[in-house]
């Protein structure tokens, strides 16, 4: 890829992650990722997207998986303890942007949490 949609991607990508986090600072209480879970979803799907054509394929896992998580949200009935645990999630995308080649194992573990408790 171009330097240029490098730059403008990274661009995108940091605002999409940018209201993914203000997003989440409105969200008090697991009722209100429910209410939300629409809007993280239109996040994580366009990173999804995006982040492998710029060659950050870690990140784009990373989106992919939560982007999942996402979807499934608004029709469960139990989402107690998950935004306890995307707290800890959401950030680290900032900085599997900054360090594509970062291990995001222990994020992985974070998500499978999150999908135990939804299933």
């Amino acid at each position: 890829m171009s330097d240029e949609f490098i730059k403008v991607a990274t661009k995108e990508i940091q605002e999409d992650i940018h209201e993914l986090e203000k997003t989440l600072s409105t969200c008090d209480s697991d009722d209100d990722l429910i209410l939300n879970a629409s809007k993280f979803q239109k996040h994580t799907h366009k990173i999804k997207g995006l982040a492998p054509m710029m060659g950050n394929d870690a990140l784009g896992n990373l989106a992919s998986l939560l982007d999942s998580v996402f979807k499934k949200i608004p029709t469960r009935s139990n989402v107690d303890g998950v935004l306890e645990i995307l707290i800890g999630i959401i950030p680290s995308m900032t900085f599997l942007l900054n360090e594509p080649d970062s291990d995001i194992d222990k994020v992985v573990e974070r998500i499978t949490l999150i999908e135990k408790i939804l299933n």
